[in-house]
């Protein structure tokens, strides 16, 4: 099948979650289908209970290498009535997931079926579920990699490919890593007070005000490579405070994230917001910082296996790929913190979680393109 026929069958598959604790029928379908197409084409397949679709082939080269990606997707928005309805326009293919990450699977399962010899020792795949969804399960919140690679503790490989987004402005780019996450929840403490007598109370959410102005007065983490800059202050996310419109709030509440750069330490980060809140004058202020800090990564980009596939990229297209690194979570920090494994992400989509998300065929098709040219050359 050409990418795009494998692309909308992927699609139709609605692969989000609806209830807690139940792997959704569609989810169960979509890991059919990619199971199903792997074995045809050669690969030893295993699918586990939260759906993960795990398989491997082996060849008459030298290492182990690794694709990663993820098919289950966000909901839909209630805008969006024909999300499951692929649609093709010019270069154009509209259809929830188009873009992340199920376009990236498409141009790798192509690629894949034309692969008659590889420059590898053994080719894993892993199309995981619950990257952008999760399931609890025996009271526990599971994402599908942390728990494939938790029941699969001797898992190993030389190299890898996260197969998420970097195509940036029709460009391509390559993210040799992505950002960690500090996240943490603030709360103010006032004096509750009749709202006619709003002097003998003290509001707390004018308090949080302050703390607010505090926290966007803390300078943005900055990283740059190879022209690619990236700026990241504090996201203050969510906001509750008061009980009823009478009354003079004694508590306010909010949530907040920073984004951590490969060059910058989780620690550092956390010691200057509470510097930060602890100078505020005349306000009673608590912090609490979420114990799972998500770390950063990024592979040193003179790595032997990152320069052998960027100039195998590069020479497929004609042009050379710049770096840099990817502002959002994807499974490649799990790849890379818990399993060792040197993960690059790479991958024809541009942006996802939107309504009318899509991708364009020809970056997808070149993707392919660019797989296959890789694996075969010695």
């Amino acid at each position: 099948m050409d990418s795009v026929e494998i692309l909308k069958r992927l699609i139709e598959f609605p692969t989000f979650q609806v209830s807690e604790g139940e792997v959704e029928e569609g989810m169960k379908q979509c890991a059919g289908f990619l199971a199903d197409y792997l074995e045809k084409i050669g690969f030893k397949v295993r699918v586990d209970d939260l759906c993960n679709v795990a398989a491997e082939k082996t060849f008459d080269g030298k290492k182990t290498f690794l694709f990663n990606t993820h098919f289950d997707t966000v909901p839909p928005s209630n805008e969006w009535k024909d999300a499951l309805t692929p649609k093709l326009e010019n270069n154009w293919l509209y259809g929830l997931g188009a873009s992340d990450a199920k376009g990236g699977i498409a141009a790798t399962l192509s690629a894949l079926s034309h692969l008659k010899e590889c420059r590898f020792a053994k080719l894993i795949v892993q199309f995981v579920n619950y990257e952008d969804n999760a399931i609890v399960k025996n009271g526990k919140r599971l994402l599908g990699t942390p728990y494939w690679l938790a029941n699969n503790p001797n898992f190993k490989a030389d190299f890898g490919i996260n197969v998420e987004p970097t195509v940036v402005d029709d460009k391509w780019t390559i993210s040799l890593g992505c950002t960690g996450r500090v996240s943490f929840t603030i709360t103010t403490h006032g004096k509750e007070a009749h709202s006619s007598t709003p002097l003998k109370g003290k509001n707390a959410i004018y308090d949080m005000v302050k703390v607010i102005d505090a926290l966007r007065a803390i300078p943005s983490g900055r990283f740059a490579i190879d022209g690619f800059e990236g700026e990241m202050p504090i996201n203050v996310a969510t906001i509750v405070g008061g009980r009823a419109i009478n009354i003079v709030p004694s508590e306010c509440k909010i949530t907040c994230e920073r984004r951590v750069f490969p060059n910058e330490q989780a620690e550092e980060i956390m010691q200057e917001i509470l510097r930060a809140i602890e100078n505020i004058a005349d306000v009673n202020v608590e912090c609490v910082f979420n114990p799972n800090v998500q770390p950063p990564y990024m592979v040193d980009k003179n790595d032997e296996n990152v320069q052998q596939t960027a100039e195998s990229f590069s020479q497929t297209l004609g042009h050379k790929l710049p770096f840099r690194v990817g502002l959002g979570r994807t499974d490649s920090m799990y790849l890379y913190h818990t399993a060792g494994v040197k993960t690059i992400i790479a991958g024809p989509g541009h942006t996802g979680h939107i309504v009318d998300e899509n991708i364009n065929v020809e970056r997808m098709r070149e993707f392919a393109y660019m797989l296959e040219n890789f694996l075969k050359q010695k």
